[in-house]
């Protein structure tokens, strides 16, 4: 039975051996809309792209909230299975989310995509912004020519971004904040 360590490393691997040309940074554990979910792997480049686990020990009972979540934050989304739900996980999840499937066999891990992610259309402003610190925002906000801004909290800073910047534009600068973050810790 694949425990959810056993899946996190060995796609972790997989994504690395697979993607040498591409500057990924990879983040486990990653909380989404404000801390309500976290995602198991989220690895951001030119998008931002979800993984979810769900090994053989676990439940699907937090699926439908870990859904919204990632359905508001996430460019791509894709869910990560073992043979317990390999099956049966399609009539759990939306078309445009992605699907593998690891099993064992002998010691030996294969890794197959059932289903390609597609783009989610339904990302959210807000969930962006809640993945940024107070600074990012300012500075978002600065960058934007928005003045006024010392002494006003994150939600403030939050909901006058969502008011006075795009969408594509917050996509953007979240996408390149996280991917350049230092001392990351979410």
């Amino acid at each position: 039975m694949l425990k959810d360590c056993d899946i996190r490393n060995i796609f972790i691997e997989e994504l690395k051996k697979n993607n040498p040309q591409y500057d990924l940074r990879i983040i486990e554990e990653m909380a989404v809309c404000d801390g309500d979910a976290r995602v198991d792997i989220a690895v951001i480049n030119d998008i931002l792209h979800g993984y979810e686990i769900k090994s053989d020990a676990d439940t699907l009972e937090r699926l439908s909230l870990q859904q919204k979540c990632y359905d508001r934050t996430f460019d791509k989304i894709s869910i990560i299975v073992g043979e317990k739900f390999k099956d049966k996980i399609d009539s759990y999840i939306p078309e445009h989310w992605g699907i593998y499937v690891i099993t064992k066999n002998n010691d030996k891990f294969k890794i197959k995509r059932k289903r390609s992610a597609k783009t989610n259309k339904n990302i959210d402003a807000s969930a962006l912004l809640e993945l940024l610190w107070k600074e990012e925002i300012v500075s978002l906000l600065k960058n934007a020519g928005i003045k006024g801004l010392s002494g006003k909290n994150r939600r403030i800073l939050r909901k006058i971004a969502e008011e006075n910047i795009s969408l594509i534009q917050i996509k953007n600068f979240t996408r390149k904040t996280l991917k350049n973050r230092k001392n990351w810790r979410i």
